[in-house]
């Protein structure tokens, strides 16, 4: 008789420094049918992903707090850990030089539907 093996879970790390948008952010991934890790900055984020391996995807709000600190995590792990999908959102216009490989960029208000598309398609 042949065994159900429960396939293992498809882990997203959500970076996003606002509470409400974060809940926000986990819902979409949870939508997707994936497990949220969450991270309230890209301090956090880094010691996450230099402490777990099985993070296959990163999902960034681009504009924490003014600054650009949402790009620079997503250009430290395109450096650092080239495996790992990038889904940033953003309520500002990005130059696609300025987007990492294989990054994708989202505008804000969001679009649940295209938000949960993109982390199935990265999860799949």
């Amino acid at each position: 008789m042949a065994q159900f093996q429960a396939s293992a879970p498809t882990y997203v790390l959500v970076v996003e420094d606002d509470p409400i948008l974060m809940m926000s952010l986990v819902d979409f991934v949870e939508q997707a049918g994936c497990e949220p890790v969450e991270a309230n900055s890209v301090r956090e984020a880094i010691q996450i992903l230099e402490t777990r391996t099985d993070i296959r995807t990163v999902f960034t709000d681009l504009d924490m707090r003014g600054s650009t600190a949402g790009m620079q995590l997503a250009l430290s792990i395109r450096d650092r850990w080239p495996p790992i999908e990038l889904l940033m959102v953003s309520s500002q216009p990005w130059d696609a030089s300025q987007i990492p490989s294989r990054g994708v960029v989202l505008g804000k208000p969001f679009d649940r539907r295209r938000i949960v598309a993109a982390i199935r398609a990265f999860a799949a």
